[in-house]
């Protein structure tokens, strides 16, 4: 969300929050109008105050230095849970760890959470995983993949339809 100065035919300014849906702004409130300039600033000060309220987010002022330094030394340790955790264990208990390559795991992670093109899984790693794999090196890799891979990608499947105990949180 944002906050939209608009200026009406009449000179008078509205101010407005806007929330971009679809990839289209859609109007969520008009916050009041003014011609005066101080009030306008009021009027900026509520919208930004309604958006912090309006998304249910607590934010923290970091310009306290002392809570600042508070809460980085309580933080001892992090963890990411997400595609990579959960996904990957899943990657690597099928098996395909066994081919020993990256290029083949960032693929297949990344379709699995965004399928769609090429292009744009090449777009999704570059700007979520900052992996960069340009579209005509990915056409290519997955030339070589089904030229040399598929028969040992198949295998690898096949043999884990055989493990009779398999779970996806060990």
């Amino acid at each position: 969300m944002y906050v939209r100065k608009k200026l009406n035919k009449s000179g008078v300014v509205s101010i407005q929050v806007i929330a971009k849906i679809k990839g289209k702004s859609k109007l969520i409130k008009t916050i009041g109008s003014s011609k005066d300039k101080k009030r306008i600033k009021e009027l900026e000060k509520q919208a930004y105050e309604y958006i912090h309220s309006y998304g249910g987010q607590s934010s923290l002022n970091f310009s306290d230095i002392v809570l600042y330094e508070k809460l980085l030394t309580n933080i001892y340790e992090h963890k990411e849970v997400g595609t990579e955790f959960l996904l990957g264990n899943i990657f690597n208990e099928i098996g395909f760890y066994k081919l020993n390559n990256d290029i083949f795991k960032h693929l297949v992670l990344a379709r699995l959470v965004y399928p769609t093109s090429k292009l744009k899984t090449s777009d999704y790693l570059i700007k979520y995983k900052n992996i960069d794999i340009p579209v005509q090196q990915l056409y290519r890799y997955l030339d070589k993949l089904y030229k040399d891979f598929k028969e040992r990608i198949q295998q690898i499947s096949y043999e884990h339809t055989l493990i009779p105990n398999f779970s996806f949180f060990t």
